[in-house]
């Protein structure tokens, strides 16, 4: 479940990028202004959204570093748990085994 909350909060993010990041340029395109200060302009806006892309990429990756720890540490506590579990159960039957033991020998 955890990794579909990662691909979905990353697609939703990547897609809000990529509109974003389109509509800007359309804007930037289609503004009455000469050539080269569209240039400049598109290229600083370029630069802004590579910089606001890598920003998300690092926090996705961190949020992503904190759902596999927590991922890690609820399989330890699910496998000590199970294996007490089976610990008690083998001490049980064990027990029941050795009634019946008991019980037919007398």
């Amino acid at each position: 479940m955890e990794r579909e909350e990662i691909h979905d909060a990353a697609t939703f993010i990547a897609g809000l990028t990529i509109g974003a990041l389109i509509g800007t340029v359309s804007a930037i395109l289609l503004a009455p202004q000469s050539g080269r200060r569209t240039r400049k302009q598109i290229a600083r806006k370029a630069e802004n959204w590579s910089e606001a892309a890598a920003d998300t990429v690092g926090e996705v990756r961190e949020e992503a570093g904190r759902l596999v720890d927590r991922t890690k540490r609820d399989a330890r506590r699910l496998r000590q748990g199970a294996r007490g579990r089976v610990d008690t159960t083998g001490e049980r039957l064990a027990e029941v085994i050795e009634q019946g033991r008991e019980r037919l020998r007398s």
